[in-house]
């Protein structure tokens, strides 16, 4: 008979119960774990500073690495709990997890691993699927910060590109308006020297009046003078005229060029007036 129940159970059954203790076994580590967690944190309190390390050496047996990782232990799924010595017992404020699971999931901010717990089922994951999940969070997260900079970034560059266009718009409409007020100059200057002209013709023809009356010589004299002034005043106009226009239309024209790759359909509207 005994033999009997024996060939019942099958390797299954018994990587089964194996699993069962190992998981019972990681419960009973995490409870010790936050009792010991517990204790180290007390007593780092407790001692002066710079006497530490040397503690845990002689009297605890822990690296500093070690100590700090079990009173993390604590600080996250113990601190609130009571000072209990039966460390086998764990409270109900003790999350159903293995030391392993619980030391996985410091990886997960506080404020959301209860969350996490909850909806990723974590007591029925393996160690390997736990920290898989654990990865791809935080890596889903640093994709998502990531998402929302270039976001932000694109919409600067996109305010950043928009006040350059504005700017760029504000120079040819400027420009614009110094071409105008330069034609609306140029035609003054041309009703000028019309006038000019006909002034000229006027005092011809009253030297030619004079000159029945008055010397030859003295009339060609006052004719020569009369001519040479007449063509250093236009001169003197045309030649501004044309500087003023030049220097315009050079700016006007390099204003232009850098415009065209921002905005093409502005550039052409401008250049075909």
């Amino acid at each position: 008979m005994a033999n009997e129940m024996i060939t019942l159970r099958t390797p299954l059954m018994i990587a089964a119960e194996i699993n069962a203790i190992k998981y019972q076994t990681g419960k009973i580590l995490l409870a010790n774990t936050i009792e010991i967690g517990r204790r180290l944190t007390e007593a780092k309190a407790l001692l002066e500073y710079g006497e530490w390390g040397k503690w845990l050496e002689d009297e605890g047996s822990y690296s500093q690495k070690t100590a700090e990782n079990l009173m993390r232990i604590y600080e996250a799924y113990g601190s609130k709990q009571p000072v209990s010595l039966n460390a086998g017992a764990q409270s109900p404020e003790i999350p159903n997890l293995s030391y392993t699971q619980a030391f996985i999931l410091l990886g997960v901010p506080e404020e959301e691993r209860a969350e996490f717990i909850a909806e990723m089922d974590v007591g029925s994951m393996s160690t390997r699927e736990l920290q898989k999940a654990v990865k791809e969070r935080k890596q889903a997260l640093e994709e998502r910060e990531q998402a929302f900079q270039d976001r932000d970034q694109a919409l600067q560059e996109k305010a950043d590109l928009r006040k350059a266009l504005d700017e760029q718009s504000g120079q040819i409409t400027r420009l614009t308006e110094e071409r105008d007020n330069l034609k609306t100059e140029a035609n003054g200057l041309r009703e000028s020297k019309r006038a000019l002209e006909q002034e000229v013709e006027k005092k011809k023809s009253d030297l030619n009046k004079i000159k029945k009356n008055t010397a030859s010589e003295a009339i060609q004299k006052m004719s020569n003078n009369l001519t040479a002034a007449y063509n250093r005043a236009a001169a003197n106009k045309v030649a501004f005229l044309y500087e003023s226009l030049e220097k315009t239309f050079k700016e006007l024209a390099y204003e232009m060029t850098e415009f065209a790759p921002v905005d093409p359909e502005v550039h052409a509207a401008y250049k075909k007036r």
